[in-house]
């Protein structure tokens, strides 16, 4: 178990992340997912139809792991792929109504547990999770940008 609350932190959000990434309290819902299948029916709810390329991109894989991705969603009957409305060489894929409606639940699930603790908060408690979030979002993107670079702490000053 960490020692130091900076080290406890890290631990913390590693948890979280594990439990976000691979959460069991949806399992009814989501059935059996990867976590890439769950981002990618989270990016088309959100975001609408995309090119394969956009999903690859937006996902951070290769083109033909996308394909992979989205072969299983399609044979799930979430996802369907369309023609391009303007590019006839090129197709796009969308969420099926089942898509919508599978995604749709799991995400109000979910929504449904973290309610009750945000609602706890003031608002000022809440802006103020919400920066903390957004400044370690960066700080992890910052480190998988140049993962090797050496960061100083900064020491505690003894007053």
């Amino acid at each position: 178990m960490p020692n130091n609350d900076l080290d406890k932190l890290a631990y913390a959000l590693n948890e979280f992340a594990k439990l976000y990434q691979f959460r069991s309290l949806e399992k009814r819902l989501y059935g059996a997912l990867t976590v890439s299948q769950s981002y990618c029916l989270r990016t088309l709810y959100f975001q609408g139809d995309k090119t394969m390329s956009e999903l690859s991109a937006d996902l951070g894989v290769r083109l033909s792991t996308m394909t992979g991705i989205i072969d299983q969603l399609e044979y799930k009957r979430l996802v369907e792929r369309v023609d391009h409305p303007e590019d006839r060489r090129s197709l796009r894929v969308r969420l099926t109504p089942r898509g919508k409606e599978v995604y749709g639940a799991a995400h109000e699930a979910f929504l449904g547990y973290l309610k009750p603790v945000f609602d706890r908060q003031t608002d000022a408690g809440r802006q103020n999770i919400l920066r903390f979030v957004a400044d370690v979002t960066g700080a992890v993107r910052r480190w998988q940008d140049n993962p090797n670079r050496k960061v100083r702490r900064r020491a505690k000053k003894n007053s």
